[in-house]
C-alpha cells in the first residue's frame, strides 16, 4: 500500500477492498461520478477556479499529454481505450493542432543538416 495513502484507509476502515474512491453510504460502496463532479465543483470553487468535471479533467490530461509529445497510442492505453481510433476521435482537434504545428518541423530539420554539411565540408549556403 502507498505511504501516501495509508491515511486515506485508516479513515476508511470499512474499505475493505481498498478502493481509492470508497463511499460506505452507496450500494457499491465507491463514490459515483455526480459526486466526483459535485466534489471537485466545491473544490475549485473554494479556490476560486473556474469549474471543469472529471470528465473534462481526463479530456485535458489527454490533451497535456499530447501536446507534450507523447504517442497517441500510449495515451490510448493510459485513458483504457479499447482502440486508438477512440483516442484520436476524442482528441481530434489536437491531434489537428500538432500536425499543423509539425509542417514547419521538415523545413527546419534541413536547414539544420544544411548548416551541418556546410559546416563539415566547407561548402557555402547560398
Amino acid at each position: 500500500m502507498d505511504k501516501k495513502l495509508k491515511p486515506l484507509f485508516e479513515k476508511l476502515p470499512d474499505n475493505i477492498l481498498i478502493l481509492v474512491f470508497f463511499s460506505p453510504f452507496t450500494k457499491y460502496k465507491v463514490v459515483n461520478y455526480n459526486y466526483a463532479n459535485y466534489v471537485l465543483r466545491q473544490f475549485l470553487a473554494e479556490l476560486n477556479i473556474e469549474p471543469i468535471t472529471i470528465h473534462g479533467l481526463r479530456h485535458t490530461h489527454a490533451s497535456i499529454l499530447l501536446y507534450e509529445g507523447v504517442n497517441v497510442s500510449y495515451v490510448s492505453s493510459r485513458l483504457g481505450h479499447g482502440e486508438v481510433e477512440t483516442t484520436f476521435n476524442n482528441c481530434i482537434h489536437v491531434i489537428k493542432e500538432l500536425e499543423e504545428r509539425d509542417q514547419i518541423k521538415p523545413a527546419d530539420i534541413f536547414e539544420k543538416m544544411k548548416e551541418t554539411c556546410s559546416k563539415l565540408f566547407g561548402v557555402q549556403n547560398n
